[in-house]
């Protein structure tokens, strides 16, 4: 499964802890962070360095006749070398450091109390560590769980994800934080989670007859 859309698309304000690999199937895409752009084109991909906030905007082929969607995937390396690491942005290592407790367990209470007992230290010092690094928590939970549902819509293997695994109250509260967060329209968030959600996990055996094969993409957007 991959993103597909057949019109310019631009998602905002993306920003993952761990290594972001944008690989473009079809079409096009705009990469931008800051003021550096990286332009792929078809069969093309680049890794975003960790915690480095970047937009994305996917452009497909509109030529009269010729017209073709674009089609992207975006993939989380495990671990980042040393060379990415250099890359990262390491200005905010507190806020990192959470961000991908909450990327890894989104659906988890990822509250002040719980938190500050889990790092041994207050409240009060647990916002003061992420307002010095001009973060707050409600934001950060807010914006990884909206990251972790964008990772599942964008994966090229079969994924399964519903509003409660990303860890909102309803189907609504998370396509308006797509909306929100990253720009992405709350109605289109609402179709693409809710196909998502139907997409039955694939058995063990049907996996491994996969294996091997080009990963399989389905329209979203």
């Amino acid at each position: 499964m991959a993103i597909v859309t057949h019109h310019h698309l631009q998602l905002r304000e993306l920003r993952f802890a761990a290594p972001a690999r944008v690989k473009v199937w079809k079409g096009g895409a705009t990469l931008k962070s800051g003021g550096v752009a990286i332009e792929l084109r078809e069969g093309e991909s680049f890794t975003v360095p960790p915690f480095v906030r970047f937009s994305c905007l996917a452009h497909p082929r509109l030529a009269p006749g010729a017209a073709r969607p674009a089609v992207w995937s975006l993939a989380l390396e495990p671990d980042a070398n040393a060379e990415m690491e250099r890359a990262a942005d390491a200005s905010k290592p507190w806020t990192r450091k959470l961000a991908a407790a909450i990327f890894a367990e989104p659906a988890a209470d990822w509250s002040a109390a719980r938190i500050a007992r889990l790092w041994q230290l207050t409240p009060a010092r647990l916002r003061a560590l992420l307002f010095a690094e001009g973060e707050s928590l409600r934001s950060l939970v807010r914006e990884q769980r909206v990251a972790w549902a964008l990772a599942a819509l964008a994966r090229m293997d079969d994924a399964a994800a519903d509003f409660a695994g990303a860890g909102f109250a309803s189907a609504t509260a998370l396509a308006r934080a797509c909306q929100d967060v990253i720009g992405l329209p709350a109605e289109v968030a609402a179709r693409a989670i809710s196909l998502l959600s139907a997409s039955p996990a694939p058995s063990a055996p049907a996996r491994a007859a996969d294996a091997g094969r080009r990963p399989r993409y389905r329209p979203y957007f």
